[in-house]
């Protein structure tokens, strides 16, 4: 704690009054404001009435920003030396370099909406730098992508850890939407399986997969197939223990397929799809018995993952099933 002066000012305008203190050059920037009753205490450099304040952490990005910009954003992501803030953040007039700085980081961009296209191609803009090539570790794993290319969803960080620690050594997998190698690099660098069958229809997640492989000295243990999966997946017949199903709303277009991929014995398909959050009880029966039918095999389903929420009401799910 340290003393400062105080400005005290009613809790509906604190923001507008720190605002007019900073712009006045009157702020004490090096405490924090606080509740003061049923009103806010700004630190300033001169009044009338002494407070303690608590002092701000010199480190701490969010402080670091309201230094530099008005009203800074309280959200953002960051991949290798990207910052990456929500789609709609208004940037004019922030001077960059000082923005990378603060966050240690050499280039800025702004989120979009993924392109619902086939490629799922990314949207993201970049505002500083040269280009969107980044290098992001996850997980023990290296991802090396064009962030303005392809999509990376950092809400899936929970399933791509629980991929890489499933009991898969020495498997053969199928990943029918291995996009940059999301959960294929998990699965080849800490699960230890034998080989990964890739497919993939986008060039840009193509390229990057294969960087991802060599940086991981994986590339001998992985094939890809180039096109639509639809088509790419028939030459998968019947060699697979696992096959990963990672598209989202929805990859019912493939489930037939991966039933062909599996081996005769049987074998695991983890299905992505997005539910509402009142009917994922009734989803999974449906697809279990929709699996049971279509293969003639006993069907298990071994687990059920939360990943994450989608959008309101909907959430972005994983159904693991056996096939015995």
């Amino acid at each position: 704690m340290a003393s400062s002066y105080a400005f005290i000012c009613n809790r509906d305008v604190a923001s507008e009054e720190y605002e007019r203190l900073k712009g006045d050059g009157k702020l004490n920037l090096n405490l924090k404001p606080m509740p003061h009753g049923d009103k806010i205490a700004i630190p300033v450099n001169e009044g009338d009435i002494l407070l303690d304040f608590e002092e701000v952490e010199k480190n701490n990005p969010h402080d670091l920003l309201a230094r530099i910009i008005s009203n800074p954003p309280k959200k953002w992501e960051i991949l290798g030396d990207m910052v990456i803030f929500q789609e709609g953040t208004d940037t004019t007039g922030w001077p960059m370099e000082e923005v990378a700085a603060a966050l240690k980081v050499n280039r800025v961009a702004i989120q979009s909406e993924i392109d619902p296209g086939i490629e799922r191609k990314s949207k993201l803009q970049l505002i500083h730098g040269d280009d969107g090539w980044v290098e992001h570790r996850e997980n023990f794993v290296d991802y090396i992508f064009d962030a303005t290319a392809v999509m990376f969803s950092s809400g899936n960080v929970t399933e791509r850890r629980r991929m890489g620690e499933q009991d898969s050594k020495d498997e053969i997998i199928v990943d029918a939407y291995c996009g940059i190698g999301y959960y294929t690099l998990q699965f080849l660098v800490r699960g230890g399986v034998k080989q990964v069958h890739a497919c993939e229809i986008n060039p840009d997640s193509i390229a990057a997969l294969k960087k991802g492989l060599e940086r991981n000295g994986v590339s001998d243990k992985c094939l890809i197939y180039e096109g639509d999966n639809r088509q790419t997946m028939k030459r998968l017949k019947g060699i697979a223990d696992r096959v990963i199903l990672g598209l989202i709303p929805s990859s019912m277009n493939t489930w037939g397929l991966a039933i062909n991929c599996l081996k005769e014995s049987g074998g695991i398909i983890h299905i992505h799809m997005n539910v509402h959050q009142d009917e994922i009880d009734e989803w999974v029966s449906k697809t279990t018995e929709w699996f049971a039918t279509v293969s003639g095999k006993n069907i298990t389903p071994i687990h059920v993952e939360i990943v994450k929420k989608y959008s309101p009401y909907i959430q972005h799910i994983v159904l693991d099933l056996r096939l015995d």
